[in-house]
């Protein structure tokens, strides 16, 4: 489980709209702490607090899509290298 989430791809939305904020990417797990990296800074959280699903590559770009982004989390999908497409 551990070894699983690591690498892996997680979103920030905007309230109920779903429009994504900030992408994040999950650098460290351990038994009690998630450390994610937001881009300018890195978060950890304790195991409870962390509400994102974690999703490959391939997940995240068939997920969300282009319409749905703020313009600071495209530029940040192009930094990680993920392709977002309007369908």
């Amino acid at each position: 489980m551990v070894s699983e989430m690591l690498n892996k791809y997680c979103a920030k939305l905007f309230g109920k709209t779903g429009f994504i904020v900030e992408i994040g990417v999950i650098k460290k797990v351990t038994n009690r702490t998630i450390h994610v990296d937001w881009g300018p800074k890195t978060w950890i959280y304790q195991n409870k607090d962390f509400k994102w699903m974690p999703l490959d590559k391939e997940e995240f770009e068939k997920i969300y899509k282009k319409p749905k982004f703020s313009e600071g989390a495209l530029n940040r999908a192009a930094e990680l290298g993920l392709k977002i497409t309007y369908n």
